[in-house]
């Protein structure tokens, strides 16, 4: 697992040079459980982060230049000595599936969260972005070594962006709107002057949203947003760069 100490300063680096392709998914049953996934292929990355850490250090950590693992979240939560007991038992049933292949130039994470109803899915949805439960703070559970978990807190992470925004979920309806706080005190943040200055080299992220719903889509008010042909589904995809400059654009309603 040396390589997820390479993850904590690399991957939002990696994130805003255009390397990384991200996939969120929700997915709502009739009776309210569901999954939420989020997948990022970063296989373009691999040349970055040899650059980063160095071909030394590359081959040090990675002498099989292979891995193909599926990390559970029960053994991550239960380490975890800053988590509250409500939202370990959120994550706890979730799996990260890890594939790495050095010569194949192939890197890729799936992350996936069930969820027994859409007022778990709100919680899921909000701990693992209001800073409590993030992608760094995940790694660096798993990561060995001092030096990962003092720096993980300087790293921007994907979860912090997402943070601006309120979500919520019931029964026919699935929303995101900013919050003007959290976007006014993440404007004053390291980590946004840093962001912003490298989005402003016109880099692109590519980020695609899907939401699959049990009925029928009634109305969906941003403009970006395509419905699927039997109705159910919602997808949207934006450059996530553009959060940084435009967080309004992806604000969204779903009703169904």
């Amino acid at each position: 697992m040396k390589i997820l100490k390479l993850l904590v300063p690399v991957i939002f680096l990696v994130s805003l040079a255009g390397c990384l392709d991200i996939h969120e998914e929700i997915e709502v049953n009739n009776n309210g459980s569901g999954q939420m996934s989020i997948n990022m292929d970063m296989s373009q990355l691999l040349d970055i982060m040899q650059t980063y850490v160095g071909k030394d250090e590359m081959e040090k950590q990675l002498p099989k230049r292979m891995m193909d693992t599926t990390i559970l979240m029960k053994d991550l939560v239960d380490t975890a000595k800053d988590m509250s007991a409500e939202k370990k038992a959120l994550v706890r049933e979730g799996r990260i599936h890890m594939k790495l292949n050095m010569d194949e130039k192939l890197f890729k994470t799936d992350i996936h969260f069930p969820f027994k109803n859409l007022n778990d899915l709100q919680k899921l949805y909000t701990s693992m972005n209001d800073g409590s439960l993030n992608t760094t703070k995940l790694f660096s559970g798993l990561a060995s070594g001092k030096d990962s978990a003092n720096n993980s807190g300087n790293v921007p992470d994907l979860s912090q962006f997402n943070g601006i925004y309120d979500f919520q979920s019931k029964d026919g309806l699935i929303s995101r709107k900013l919050n003007p706080e959290k976007w006014k005190a993440f404007q004053e943040s390291q980590q946004f002057a840093q962001v912003k200055e490298v989005g402003n080299m016109g880099m692109e992220v590519g980020y695609t949203l899907t939401v699959s719903l049990p009925r029928s889509v009634k109305k969906v008010d941003n403009p970006l947003a395509s419905i699927s042909e039997d109705k159910k589904t919602v997808t949207m995809t934006y450059n996530f760069v553009e959060v940084f400059s435009h967080p309004e654009k992806f604000e969204y309603t779903i009703a169904y």
